[in-house]
Order: C-alpha cells, then sequence, then structure tokens
C-alpha cells in the first residue's frame, strides 16, 4: 500500500489557526478499519518529526504552539478519556485516536466531542483522497478503490496528480489513472482522446497481450476498455493478438468516413462507427500535432491498416473527387499523385483535376512526405496549360516581337522545365517505388513537351524571325545587345548612384534571373528593375566576359580560341581588371567569393574608393560543364538564386546608396533526356576547313565560309546550321554557324545535355536585374506584407458540426506581397479552442481571384454550444505564432455529438 504521508497531513491540521473563540485544538483520528493504528504508537511515542514524547504529550515546538496529548480512545477505558479532555489536560491540543467511523455517535461516551473536533479520517481512500485533492464522493472513492494498486507508488501518485490535480468524479480518476500510464504529463493529457492514441501506440509497438498487461496489473483495465468504447465505438477485447488491427483500422476508418462517400468504403461497415466518427477523426488529427507522438508511429498505423484492408488498390480506383478531401491515409496521396501522372502520361487533359489536388492536398496531413511528388504535378500540369494556351503554335513574324514575347511569357516554359526536373530528382530519394514508374512516364510526356514542342518550335519562330539580322549585323535590332553594356545600358542602371557593382553570374539564363528579380523583390526596401540583353554570338564565356567590359573592339586568336578587348586578354579576372582601369582607373575587378571573405570594413572601403566594381560569380556553368555534375545544373541554378541575391544584399549593406547591375555572359540550353542521332550533327555535316568548335557553335575564317555547304543564311530554311555575321570581331575576319533548334555538335568527351554557344532564345536572352535599397523616409520605400486570407462567405452561423470556410486570398503573393502559412481554428470566448486546426496557405500567385480561393475544412468538438456565445475563427501566423485576425460566428447546431472526454 502506498506510505500516505500521514504525519504530514496530521501537522498540517495542528498548524491551521485556532477559531476566535477557541483555547485548543482537538483532532479525532478515525480509524475503523485499524490500519494505522501502529502509526499512531509511533507519534504516541516519538512525537512529530522524532521530537519527543513524555507519558504521552508532545512538548509545544517549532510549528506547535502548544504541546500536543496523543490519546488512544479504546472501548472500557471511555470514562478515563472523557475525563481527560474535559477535565484532566484542558491546556494541550489532543489528537484522539478511534477504531470508530465518523459519524458513529449513537451510544458513543465522545459524541460531544465528535460533534466539535476536527476529524482526521484515518482510512487509506480518505487519505488518498485528501492527497489527491480530491472529492471525498462515493463514485471517486469507487474508482480509487478499483485502482488501489496504483496508488501503491509515490511516483505514480505524482504522475496521477500532473494529470489529474482535483478530481471532482470517478471519471476524473480514470482518465488521470489512465493518462499516468500513458506518460501523460499535464491535466491536458486525461482526456478520451489522449488515451486512445496513447494505447494505440502502446498496441504498435507491445502487442495487444503486453500492452494491456500493465492496466491490468494497476485495475486499470476495465477503464481502458469503457473509455476506448466511448471515444470510438469500439467494443472488441483489447488484449488480444488482433486488437491492435482491429481498433486501428476502426478508428482510421471511421475518421475517414467523414470526407469519403460511403460506397468508396462499401465492405467496410464493419470497421466503421459513424456515431464516433468526429472523434476518431480528432484522435488522429491530435496525433499528427502532439509532439510526444511520433508521426512516424502514426504513418506505421495507417500503413498496417492500409495494407489490413486493402485501400491502397481501393483508392486507386475511386474517383478523385471521393478521396481528395481525405487525409487520414497516406496513400491517397499515391493513388491520387499515380492516377494523374499516368493520365498525363497517357495524353488526357487532367489539368484542371491536378490543379484541385495539388491546391487541396498542400493544407493535408502527410502532404510533406510527397511534397517534391506534388511539384512535378503542378509543373506538369502547368506545362500541360501552357501547351494549351500556345495550340496555335509560335507565330510572331518580327525578331524583337518574339524577343518580347519570349521575355513577357515563354520564359514561363523553361521555368517549368527546370520546376519539373529537380522535383522529379528529389523523387529519386523518397523511396515511393509504386510513384517510380507512373512520375518516369509522365517525365517522358513532358519532355517531349519541352523538348520536341516548345525547343523546336520556339525556336524556329525566332530563327526565321532573326536570321536575316544574324546574316547581317549578328544581332537582333530593336533589343539591347551586350556589346553596348558598359556604354549605354550600364549608366542607366547606375542612375545617380556613386558606386556601381556589376555581378556577372556565369550562364545565369533570363528564367533563372526572373527568379533573381523576384527574391530580391520581396526585401524590405529593396528596388527592383528587371530587363533583358542579346548575348554575343557565340554565346560562350570568352565572348560574353569579353563584351561586358569598356573596348571598342573584340578579336580572337583563331589558334588559341582566346578573345581580347582592344588587344587586352580578357580570359582571368586580373585581364579583366586592367581593361577596366583603362576607363576607370579606380575599378576593381574580383572573384565574388574573394570579395565576401574580406573584412568589413576592407569591402566598405573597396566600393567607397573603386566606384565601378564587377564581381564575378560561377556556379552554373562551373556545374554543367562537367560531366560528372551537368545533370545537377538546375541544382546549381538555385544556389546561384541563392548566391546573388545574398551577394546582392551584401553589396548594398557595405555601401548604401550602391546599386547592383547583375547579368550573365550567357545563358544556356539542358535538356534531361537522352539525345537521339536526330539532334546531334557529326563530323560529316562540319566544314572541312579550320574551326573554332563548340558544341553549339562554329567560327571558320570568312575565305573558307563559302565553301560550307551546311550553313546558310536566310531563305534557306532546311540546312542545319545558321549562319551568324560575326562583323564586330576583327572587323568581319570570321564568320559563326550555329545547328538550328536545339541540335548538338557531336564533340568527343565532356558534356551533352548542358550546352551552349548558339543562338537559341534560352542561350542568347540573358537577365539584367538592377537592384538598389531606399530608406524607410523616401517616397519609394515599400515594406513586405503577409499575404491575407479573409473570410468569403458573409455568412457568420455555423449549424452542423461538420462544415467548410471559404477563404480568398487577397491579393497574389509577388514583390512585396510575402507567401504565408496560417493555422485556423475555432475557439470559444475564452480562447478554448473548439474545432481542429486547419492549414491554409496563401501563397498563390495569381492575377485570377477565383484562383486564390482556399478551402477549411472544419470538424466541432465537444457538445456544449450556446447560442448566445459568440465564438471566433482566429487565423494565426505558423511561423511566428502570431493572431492575425479573429472573425466572430455564432454556433447553432442542433445535434451535437456528446462530448466523450475531449
Amino acid at each position: 500500500m502506498a506510505k500516505i504521508d500521514v504525519e504530514g497531513q496530521l501537522k498540517a491540521r495542528f498548524a491551521q489557526p485556532l477559531a476566535p473563540a477557541a483555547a485548543r485544538r482537538i483532532v479525532i483520528w478515525n480509524d475503523p478499519a485499524g490500519e494505522f493504528e501502529d502509526a499512531f504508537d509511533g507519534l504516541a511515542e516519538r512525537g512529530f518529526d522524532g521530537v519527543g514524547a513524555a507519558d504521552g504529550v508532545m512538548p509545544a515546538g517549532e510549528g506547535f504552539a502548544r504541546p500536543v496529548r496523543f490519546v488512544k480512545a479504546a472501548e472500557g477505558g471511555m470514562f478515563e478519556v472523557k475525563r481527560l479532555i474535559s477535565r484532566g489536560d484542558v491546556a494541550s491540543d489532543l489528537l484522539v485516536y478511534r477504531q470508530r467511523a465518523r459519524g458513529d455517535i449513537e451510544g458513543d461516551w465522545l459524541a460531544d466531542v465528535e460533534l466539535l473536533a476536527d476529524h482526521f479520517q484515518a482510512d487509506f481512500l480518505s487519505l488518498l483522497a485528501d492527497e489527491l485533492n480530491a472529492e471525498d464522493s462515493t463514485d471517486v472513492r469507487a474508482a480509487l478503490e478499483a485502482m488501489r494498486a496504483f496508488f501503491a507508488a509515490k511516483d505514480r501518485v505524482r504522475r496521477f496528480s500532473k494529470c489529474c490535480p482535483a478530481p471532482a468524479s470517478g471519471a476524473d480518476v480514470e482518465l488521470g489513472v489512465l493518462a499516468a500510464l500513458l506518460d501523460g504529463a499535464s491535466p491536458d493529457d486525461a482526456t478520451g482522446g489522449f488515451v486512445v492514441r496513447g494505447y494505440l501506440r502502446e498496441l504498435l509497438h507491445n502487442g495487444g497481450p503486453a500492452a494491456f498487461e500493465t492496466f491490468a496489473k494497476y485495475g486499470a483495465g476495465e477503464a481502458l476498455a469503457r473509455w476506448v468504447q466511448r471515444i470510438t465505438g469500439f467494443a472488441g477485447a483489447l488484449d488480444g493478438a488482433t486488437t491492435f488491427a482491429e481498433l486501428a483500422s476502426h478508428v482510421l476508418l471511421s475518421a475517414a468516413s467523414l470526407s469519403i462517400p460511403a460506397a468508396a468504403l462499401a465492405g467496410l461497415e464493419g470497421r466503421i462507427s459513424l456515431q464516433n466518427a468526429q472523434y476518431c477523426l480528432a484522435v488522429v488529427k491530435d496525433w499528427d500535432r502532439d509532439a510526444r507522438f511520433s508521426s512516424e508511429d502514426l504513418f506505421e498505423v495507417c500503413r498496417r491498416v492500409e495494407d489490413e484492408c486493402g485501400l491502397a488498390a481501393r483508392f486507386a480506383a475511386a474517383p478523385l473527387a471521393d478521396i481528395v478531401e481525405c487525409d487520414v491515409f497516406p496513400c491517397i496521396n499515391e493513388a491520387i499523385l499515380a492516377t494523374l501522372f499516368e493520365s498525363f502520361a497517357q495524353g488526357a487533359d487532367r489539368e484542371a483535376d491536378a490543379r484541385t489536388a495539388v491546391d487541396r492536398r498542400c493544407n493535408l496531413a502527410w502532404h510533406a512526405r510527397v511534397a517534391c511528388y506534388f511539384e512535378a504535378l503542378e509543373a506538369i500540369a502547368d506545362m500541360h496549360g501552357f501547351k494549351a494556351a500556345h495550340a496555335q503554335g509560335f507565330h510572331e513574324a518580327q525578331a524583337a516581337r518574339v524577343w518580347q514575347a519570349y521575355t513577357q511569357d515563354w520564359w514561363r516554359m523553361d521555368a517549368l522545365y527546370r520546376k519539373l526536373c529537380r522535383a522529379a530528382g528529389a523523387c529519386r530519394t523518397r523511396g515511393y517505388e509504386n510513384l517510380e514508374e507512373p512520375l518516369r512516364a509522365a517525365m517522358q510526356w513532358a519532355e517531349g513537351l519541352y523538348s520536341n514542342w516548345f525547343l523546336a518550335e520556339a525556336n524556329s519562330c525566332w530563327a526565321a524571325a532573326a536570321q536575316q539580322q544574324w546574316l547581317d549585323c549578328g544581332h537582333v535590332e530593336g533589343v539591347d545587345c551586350q556589346r553596348d553594356f558598359y556604354w549605354k545600358v550600364l549608366p542607366s542602371c547606375q542612375g545617380s548612384a556613386k558606386t556601381m557593382v556589376v555581378i556577372i553570374s556565369d550562364a545565369l539564363r533570363f528564367e533563372v534571373g526572373r527568379e533573381v528579380a523576384r527574391t530580391l523583390e520581396r526585401e524590405k526596401g529593396g528596388m527592383v528593375k528587371l530587363s533583358s540583353m542579346q548575348a554575343t554570338y557565340p554565346s560562350v564565356t570568352e565572348f560574353g566576359m569579353a563584351a561586358l567590359l569598356p573596348r571598342r573592339g573584340i578579336s580572337l586568336d583563331f589558334e588559341t580560341g582566346q578573345v581580347f578587348a582592344d588587344g587586352r586578354p580578357t580570359a582571368t579576372t586580373e585581364q579583366r581588371e586592367a581593361v577596366l582601369r583603362t576607363v576607370r582607373p579606380h575599378a576593381r575587378a574580383l572573384r565574388a567569393d574573394t570579395y565576401l571573405e574580406m573584412p568589413a570594413a576592407e569591402r566598405k572601403s573597396l566600393l567607397k574608393d573603386a566606384e565601378l566594381v564587377y564581381l564575378y560569380h560561377n556556379v552554373i556553368d562551373a556545374t554543367g560543364e562537367k560531366l560528372a555534375t551537368e545533370n545537377s545544373v538546375f541544382d546549381a541554378c538555385s544556389d546561384a538564386v541563392e548566391d546573388v541575391c545574398a551577394l546582392a544584399k551584401r553589396v548594398c549593406m557595405d555601401a548604401p546608396g550602391a546599386r547592383v547591375a547583375i547579368t550573365a555572359d550567357h545563358g544556356f540550353l539542358y535538356t534531361r533526356h537522352d539525345l537521339d542521332e536526330c539532334e546531334r550533327v557529326g563530323k560529316a555535316d562540319l566544314p572541312a576547313a579550320d574551326t573554332v568548335c563548340g558544341k553549339r557553335h562554329l567560327v571558320v575564317r570568312a575565305d573558307d565560309a563559302a565553301e560550307f555547304a551546311g550553313g546558310a543564311g536566310a531563305g534557306a530554311g532546311q540546312a542545319p546550321f545558321i549562319r551568324v555575321g560575326m562583323d564586330d570581331v576583327d572587323g568581319g575576319r570570321y564568320v559563326g554557324f550555329t545547328p538550328r533548334q536545339n541540335v548538338r555538335i557531336k564533340r568527343p568527351g565532356g558534356t551533352c545535355r548542358y550546352v551552349h554557344g548558339g543562338v537559341s532564345l534560352q542561350e542568347l536572352c540573358v537577365p539584367l536585374v538592377t537592384f538598389w535599397r531606399v530608406g524607410a523616409r523616401s517616397k519609394d520605400f515599400q515594406d513586405t506584407r503577409p499575404a491575407m486570407l479573409r473570410v468569403l462567405s458573409p455568412e457568420r452561423r455555423i449549424t452542423n458540426s461538420l462544415f467548410t470556410v471559404n477563404l480568398i486570398q487577397e491579393e497574389p503573393a509577388v514583390g512585396k506581397v510575402l507567401p504565408c502559412e496560417y493555422e485556423l481554428c475555432f475557439a470559444d470566448s475564452s480562447g478554448n479552442e473548439v474545432s481542429n486546426v486547419e492549414k491554409a496557405h496563401a501563397d498563390k500567385t495569381s492575377d485570377n481571384p477565383q484562383q486564390r480561393v482556399v478551402k477549411a475544412k472544419f470538424t466541432l468538438k465537444g457538445s456544449n454550444f450556446s447560442a448566445k456565445e459568440e465564438y471566433q475563427l482566429v487565423a494565426r501566423e505558423r511561423q511566428s505564432g502570431q493572431i492575425a485576425w479573429r472573425e466572430p460566428y455564432r454556433i447553432e447546431v442542433s445535434f451535437a455529438p456528446l462530448d466523450f472526454g475531449f
């Protein structure tokens, strides 16, 4: 039996102040069963805290204002006890021990004393109730008696008190014991939902017999079964070998039945309790929110139920509308993804279904595990949408109009392809074998759409419109040229700023530059201007880097391939700085990492003294040019965006008022698939004369160009090469040739998927991002703000315990409006949650308000809702925890389910 602190409780009684008219305190210790007779005898012998007692009297001392006399009122000596109390010792406090029940005063010599004295109940249950701060009621005593074995250790008593500090009923005692046995640690854990979650976890790890044994040992087995049935409706045995499968499937299927039509669960009715479905759903949702409960455990529970009930095949055959709202089972995500991937691979138009799935599933459970697959699905759906929007093809006749179409619209296809490839790369490490083949098939469809349709047709349109100008002057009129960067373009970027920094990121093509611009635009006080330039032909590093420097002409060493600006070499950073200093004596050129490694004072001094600084960054080209890493080039693009944005922000911190121009020497082409022979040209197609040759370009002497039948100018659309004039290189001594569309030139070794040097839009179109900061007092200053959601429907009355709230994202999450994730729930006037917590993302970028509608599905908890009380829909920013807004509601539910301990 538990060692209850009898001495401590008795001391507390004697330490209490006396009533105003009282001269001393008499405490009667009622112990009908005689359980504590030895304890009383010990006190009478040694006193409280062992201070000693002579002839049954403990002297006054610390904590005791008067002496305490210990009196045992035994049958046969009652007269003497009565005399002692009444006249023998009227100065001392008395502790009178009786083996008689309190209230049994008929024929009692001490009846008058019983009525006036304080009482101390001397039985285990009463002492235990006092120690637990529990009501001394019949049902509390019955519950304590039933689980008496549990309270035989002080450690378990302490754990119980943490979970249930003031039991007011037998149900409280049961929940406190069950929660303590399931590692509960606070009053919030003394609920039926916690008990069900905890026992499912025990079943998962230990099995039915072993899990139940602990509860049976402490007399809590019946209470456990009672609470499991009240919450879930499950009436089966809790100690069997099949208990886990039976209980888990019952809870999860009941929870799922709230969002899946009955027809889709046909044959599983025996495992579903519609009456308890809401509470089963709360069990699942609260598991996911409770950090003490492993998400991996819940995932394993779900997987076992899926296998037990054959749910993967069932959901794979279900219509999307039947399962898209349910997030109980992880296999629903896989069923949706596999079906849609396979549909796209077969050429079906499932764009609307895919958007519905992506928008809805991102706010539901288990999404994070397959987020990369949904990113791939979204990219494929958007690529399909782009194809539908350009079903008539690309038919601009003027080169400048083609360029404008690409920089305003067509670039999206390149960005989508990059997004798809990155997502597919992430999927390779996720281990979902059932999604591997469907994704592979969808990727093949998307690859064909990008390579065979977009790259081929868009660049055919571009070549048809531009090839005459390429032949005549080597560039397109009406579009800023890289060759004019220093003299014409850079001054417009610098404006009135005293310090100008140019960041040149090798191979930063236009669509990646747009991401740089979007990222910088989200900076508080950041100002961004985006435009484009056409890179110099051939679109390789040697020519592009030289073109960005101040010079009057470019020359080529045909033997070595080196490029010179006004006769000066430009291959290294030091050589480029020398070229800059011919017009700006204090100008500097550095590698980006060299600049960042400088001490802050040195960086600031450099920017102040130099006025013009070129910083060179090389991540994309360095990755793409190596055979071992070329397939990681899209990951390198993301790294480049992060690096360049960080570098630009650092420059503006080091030199407030400075302006930063971000551009590139050239772009690139990348296709993920293995190239067919028709996508390559070999030695037989190349000129016999000497050439400077890359994978996408040929440079031949002008005298030898006439002998090259493979290349032609305008009007020779079927020739495999396009002729490009190079009048600005050595006065026209050379002529360039480039394969059409995305065809590569066969070269020994090296890369073949990542290439540049040609005249495709992806290679020639480079970004020009101008970035600067303004102060908070500037009229141009704009602060950032999170994208906001607001309730769309004017109705503020809830009449059903299951309901959906439609919200709208007020404005697109672009520019200074940042994406934000919210947690939504309903709360009462005291702030207590009365519904599940639903996630909602405000990250839509569409200008169409209908595409920014967000649906949140709620389930009310409990039944004690008052139509007169005001409830609130609370939106909380998930990252910061700050409440964004509260929206008042009335809850008028006629038939809410009973509150089973939630």
